[in-house]
């Protein structure tokens, strides 16, 4: 996403989803089949429901790659670029918003508010749109609760941008206290 769209921060890990069952065993044998020209030391895999977490140990570093089993409908046409399909921007936007509902990070958090503040987009759209995409309820006091997690999470990612935490904190703190007005009707 970083690299494709908002250029802000370095992109440390690899994502890639699908639409189909994503078999580990195939991976696996992959990775192992060009370990050695790669430069790939050592591989650590972990699974987590629909998730391939692959951990390639090369000499100086680690890179986190993903490979999951992705079923829902995208919102807008992916595109292509370097052969490679990337979300939409407002498919991303939207994934991020179910994230942070379900486990909030730093990056995610920094990344949606600068999406939203580049498009234009209201937050409550695009919750909207996750609660349609991803076919569930999202309860809006949860929401709050999550949001407030923006002056908590230590995890940012690298900037290429400058950006000072407490303007996209005290934004997420705005959004909550919207979230909590709309709880009580």
């Amino acid at each position: 996403m970083s690299e494709y769209y908002l250029h802000h921060r370095l992109s440390e890990d690899l994502d890639f989803f699908t639409e189909t069952e994503i078999d580990p065993i195939s991976i696996q044998s992959f990775l192992k089949s060009i370990s050695s020209r790669a430069g790939i030391k050592k591989v650590d895999f972990q699974q987590s429901f629909n998730r391939n977490l692959i951990y390639l140990h090369f000499d100086n570093e680690i890179v986190k790659t993903e490979f999951t089993y992705y079923p829902f409908t995208q919102l807008e046409q992916s595109k292509t670029a370097d052969g490679i399909k990337i979300d939409s921007l407002l498919d991303i936007a939207v994934n991020k918003t179910f994230t942070i509902y379900q486990k909030p990070r730093g990056r995610d958090f920094i990344d949606l508010y600068l999406i939203i503040k580049e498009k234009e987009w209201s937050f409550t759209d695009l919750r909207k749109k996750a609660r349609s995409k991803f076919e569930t309820h999202m309860d809006p006091l949860q929401m709050a609760k999550q949001l407030l997690e923006a002056d908590i999470v230590v995890d940012y990612p690298r900037m290429l941008l400058p950006l000072e935490p407490k303007i996209w904190q005290d934004f997420w703190k705005q959004e909550a206290a919207k979230l909590k007005n709309e709880a009580l009707v």
